[in-house]
């Protein structure tokens, strides 16, 4: 039977370093067949130089722990705080420095035909970077007042393939109460000071789970879920969204 949620707790992890000082963990693996999400430790000092791919999209998000710096051939990056970055497929290479200890997110998503046409016709410039602080606010009628909410990476041609992002922020009883949207596949990545509630599905089939910063999670396309912080806590998280309408082959 297909679940509403698929979760992954991050202080269940104990990070088995490499003789670089990283640790890659595929978070929640066979859970979806099209995007497959890579949480990645690593101890000050050490630095990777990731894999580059031509016919799929990458995105990383940094949750602003710990400080590193970013370099492709066109820029070096301070990770610092809340940051997104998304590499030119395989037509430049970069590589990460952690300055300090810190962890961080990687998606990976297939591509269809219908994606790489639209992507040769008009696409998001690559590589793309931005911090938290750089990110357009936005309204949405399923956020509670005080909720703050800001995208990333949305619209047909400001988007990656199929990936859409956003951020949201809120506390003291308030964050997320959205209906299911059957369109899209959505995953998120507690960050900050996050300690809140996710429920997933409606009435008698809704289940609770507790989050914290670092935790991870997938709601498949379909079910209501609500992402509320209580009294006096906080919900801050990523949203990733993948469309489930595949157009091209």
């Amino acid at each position: 039977m297909k679940k509403n949620a698929y979760i992954y707790y991050d202080r269940s992890h104990v990070c088995n370093y490499d003789e670089n000082g990283v640790d890659i963990i595929e978070l929640l693996p066979g859970t979806h067949d099209e995007v497959r999400a890579y949480k990645y430790f690593m101890k000050a000092g050490s630095m990777i130089r990731p894999e580059t791919y031509r016919d799929q999209t990458v995105f990383y998000i940094f949750d602003g722990k710990g400080e590193g710096v970013l370099r492709d051939e066109e820029k070096e990056y301070r990770l610092d705080t809340v940051c997104f970055y998304a590499p030119n497929y395989e037509k430049a290479s970069y590589s990460i420095y952690a300055a300090e200890d810190m962890a961080f997110i990687k998606v990976v998503a297939n591509m269809d035909s219908h994606d790489k046409e639209m992507m040769a016709n008009c696409r998001l410039r690559l590589p793309f970077f931005r911090r938290e602080s750089q990110c357009d606010r936005y309204d949405q009628d399923c956020k509670t007042p005080g909720t703050i909410s800001r995208t990333v990476l949305f619209g047909e041609f400001d988007r990656l393939g199929r990936l859409t992002c956003g951020i949201c922020e809120g506390g003291n009883c308030g964050g997320t109460v959205e209906k299911g949207h059957p369109e899209v596949h959505q995953w998120n990545y507690a960050i900050g000071e996050s300690d809140y509630q996710m429920t997933v599905g409606s009435e008698e089939e809704a289940v609770t789970y507790d989050r914290r910063a670092g935790d991870w999670d997938f709601i498949p396309a379909g079910p209501d879920h609500k992402l509320y912080a209580g009294s006096g806590k906080k919900v801050h998280y990523v949203w990733v969204e993948f469309n489930t309408y595949k157009r091209g082959h």
